[in-house]
């Protein structure tokens, strides 16, 4: 169970964090001793000693001599030991902790009391005291407290807030983490369900930026596949259901057992069933984007096109520069321009090419004289497979995907292709290039 943990993202990165956390802790405690290896006396020390003390001297001065024997018997602790005396034995060494207690004891006291002393007597005895002489009245009080053990660099406090220190921050990071991870794991569970059913919503773009960037590229990855998925599927219903005629065509044709009358027959119907595979695949395959770009004399390839067809008895002809030099795939443009001629001339009589540069784009339109398309079906016969006649043998050979090759062959050079309704019959197919891409 932990090993898994640890093999998450979140658990990886709690590891770290605890991890630096625990050498962070153990580098300043390390710092510490070496920059202050005498660290000051820890407190109370000595305010609780000179608080006591000032405390046991003002209740003596309150009460008569007799009365302070009680008081100096209640005041008695293990380690500190009180007395009145007349002549008391003087120890004589002074040390920083006897003269800071000294000090601070004259403070709190200020000049009530005359005279006031602190040594440290040194018996040989490991357990020796401190002295602390107040002069009271006509006699001395005597207080010896246990010598202050060695201050201690790493007090509880400062051990404890150091520790808090780390535990927090590592509670805080793994939240943090959590809450930043979050849209991974929503990510991955997206992807799982993406593998089973591609009928998914599209992920919220979320969390830091290289997140949402991931999202976002899954996003558009979903939906391409979606709708490759469902181009694929259109394809085949298309090119099933199309396939059927030439077929039946072929099969009554063979069973009459008159192959040699109808020999032009089964040509024709296998050059129709050529046309319908090699369009699909050809729009499959989208290897236009593998061809290498270099400059093409746009305005003369489509004099050249309009003179082909125009031989072949189509009623065409071209109105723009003869010069027109654009940087892009020649066999790609070629044969997008080809669909949209072949699209014109079937549907309409008379075709008029034109192409001109307007503010750094070269715009190129052909308009012919047909039947037209409902406005608002103008954006729909771009799309794959989609045909706008009842009989989807109305054109032989045709699986509607002429405009969609033509668009995906457009935007790939960053142009635009745009279909409008003219007037008062046919349709205009306008294509917009950069000069330069």
């Amino acid at each position: 169970m932990m090993r898994r943990f640890f093999a998450t993202t979140l658990g990886q990165i709690l590891a770290i964090i605890t991890g630096s956390s625990l050498i962070t802790f153990l580098l300043f405690l390390a710092l510490l001793s070496v920059l202050y290896p005498d660290a000051p006396p820890p407190p109370p020390w000595p305010w609780q000693i000179v608080y006591r003390t000032a405390d046991l001297v003002d209740s003596l001065r309150a009460v008569p001599e007799s009365e302070r024997s009680a008081i100096i018997a209640a005041a008695q602790r293990p380690d500190m030991s009180i007395k009145l005396t007349q002549a008391p034995a003087v120890c004589e060494t002074l040390t920083a902790d006897t003269r800071k207690l000294e000090t601070v004891l004259r403070s709190e006291l200020q000049s009530n009391i005359p005279k006031i002393t602190s040594r440290l007597c040194e018996s040989g005895d490991p357990a020796a005291r401190i002295q602390i002489l107040i002069e009271l009245d006509n006699q001395a009080l005597e207080i010896r407290v246990d010598k202050p053990e060695e201050p201690r660099r790493f007090a509880f406090p400062v051990i404890s807030a150091l520790l808090f220190l780390c535990v927090a921050v590592a509670a805080m990071s793994a939240w943090a983490v959590w809450r930043v991870i979050g849209p991974l794991r929503r990510l991955s569970a997206k992807a799982d369900a993406f593998g089973h059913s591609v009928a998914v919503v599209p992920l919220e773009e979320e969390g830091p930026v290289e997140i949402r960037r991931a999202a976002r590229a899954f996003n558009l990855m979903q939906e391409r596949v979606t709708r490759s998925i469902h181009d694929r599927t259109r394809m085949l219903a298309a090119i099933s259901h199309d396939l059927r005629t030439p077929l039946t065509r072929m099969r009554l044709q063979l069973e009459t057992e008159q192959t040699d009358l109808m020999r032009d027959k089964l040509l024709r119907d296998i050059g129709l069933m050529q046309s319908m595979v090699a369009s699909a695949l050809a729009f499959l395959s989208g290897n236009f984007d593998e061809e290498d770009k270099e400059w093409l004399d746009l305005g003369a390839l489509l004099s050249t096109l309009c003179d082909e067809y125009e031989e072949t008895g189509a009623i065409i002809s071209y109105e723009g520069p003869e010069q027109m030099p654009i940087f892009c795939r020649p066999n790609a443009i070629n044969r997008a321009l080809i669909n949209l001629i072949e699209n014109a001339i079937h549907f309409g009589e008379t075709i008029l090419v034109t192409a001109s540069l307007e503010a750094g784009t070269i715009v190129v339109e052909l308009a012919d004289d047909g039947p037209g398309i409902p406005k608002d079906r103008l954006r729909d016969v771009v799309e794959p497979f989609v045909r706008l006649d009842p009989s989807r043998s109305s054109r032989p050979g045709s699986v509607g995907l002429g405009l969609s090759i033509v668009k995906e062959i457009v935007e790939a050079h960053g142009g635009t292709l745009e279909l409008i309704d003219r007037l008062p019959t046919g349709l205009i197919a306008r294509v917009v290039f950069p000069s330069r891409n």
